[in-house]
Formats: C-alpha cells, structure tokens, sequence
C-alpha cells in the first residue's frame, strides 16, 4: 500500500508542476495580450489628439477669417450670445 500512496503523491506533483508551468505560460500570454491592448489604445489616442488638434487649428482659422470678413456680425453675434448667457444665470445665483 506504501508503493500506492507514493505513486498518487508523485502524481499529484507532477499534475500541481505541470499545472503551474502551464498557468505560467496562460499568464505570460496574458500579459503580452494586455502590452499590446495598451500600445493599440496609446497609439489610437495619439491619431485622435493629432486629429482634435488640427481640425481646432483650422476651426479656429476659420473664425479669425469670419471675424476680420464680418466684424459688426461678429460683434452682434457676441452681444447676443452675452446677453442670452447673462439671462440664463441671471436666476441662478
């Protein structure tokens, strides 16, 4: 019966070794999985900001370019927009 129970006991060992050399390559995968997740979301994010600021840097050309076209529209649409703003808050503080 010795023999038996030494022979489970080598079993379970090698089982728990094998198990954890596979739970160790599982785990490397998952960290390689997750580096490259990250790198595809940081260089996702930098074409965004690069996008976001070119098209702010033609919006805000356009606007100088209808400002110095338009200036009494400008000026009104301002006077307006300070007039609405100030009625809004008017009642909130």
């Amino acid at each position: 019966m010795t023999n038996t129970a030494d022979a489970q006991k080598q079993t379970k060992r090698r089982t728990k070794t094998s198990a954890d050399s596979d739970s160790g390559s599982l785990a490397g995968r998952v960290k390689e999985q997750a580096a490259q997740t990250v790198q595809q979301a940081q260089e996702q994010f930098d074409a965004g900001l690069q996008y976001s600021s070119g098209e702010l840097q033609r919006l805000a050309t356009e606007g100088r370019s209808f400002v110095k076209k338009n200036p009494g529209l400008a000026i009104a649409g301002a006077l307006g927009a300070g007039v609405l703003l100030g009625l809004a808050m008017r009642n909130r503080y």
